[in-house]
């Protein structure tokens, strides 16, 4: 997506929760007035959204700082998804990121899906499928399927929690040579 000279590195997983990659803060007001984004997740350690800047465009912003390529602490992604869910559930747009929009954000975001309902290879295949780029790391593979199992256990939903392998060919299809054409 471009604009005014910057481009956006951000696609839509539904019609309220967007993943993606950092962003130039001067298009914080594009973000707010043409997307209606009021709340952005920056899970960078290395770089932080201008809280100020946000602020100013109405936008409301979670800092959960975590190493590239690295999981998401379970303190920072408990805190995140219920964050997250809870904008959502009014009806507000949220806008998960990192540097890439591959991993990190993308682990946050399959969190939130399984928190809303979705089954784990479910929530996976929904983000490839926005987003082809998503990717997480095989620690924060782990981390999600961890993540997912404990909530499978907790209100005891009816899916069974996918095996690493299951969850690697979705997330690393984009790797595969394509099949050759005769």
């Amino acid at each position: 997506m471009r604009q005014h000279g910057w481009s956006l590195n951000l696609d839509w997983v539904t019609p309220e929760l967007a993943v993606g990659g950092r962003f130039p803060i001067e298009a914080a007001e594009h973000l707010a007035r043409s997307l209606s984004i009021r709340h952005v997740v920056d899970v960078r350690r290395e770089a932080c959204d201008d809280e100020r800047v946000l602020r100013e465009h109405g936008i409301s912003l979670l800092h959960l700082p975590t190493e590239d390529l690295c999981s998401i602490s379970r303190h920072m992604l408990e805190q995140g998804v219920q964050w997250v869910n809870g904008h959502l559930s009014r009806g507000n747009k949220v806008y998960i990121h990192c540097e890439h929009g591959i991993g990190r954000s993308a682990l946050l975001a399959l969190c939130v899906l399984v928190d809303l309902g979705h089954a784990p290879l479910d929530a996976l295949s929904l983000a490839k499928r926005a987003r082809p780029r998503v990717s997480p790391s095989p620690e924060q593979l782990e981390t999600f399927m961890a993540w997912a199992e404990e909530r499978r256990v907790k209100r005891s939903l009816p899916w069974r929690t996918p095996t690493f392998d299951e969850l690697a060919d979705i997330a690393y299809s984009h790797l595969r040579p394509a099949p050759s054409v005769l």
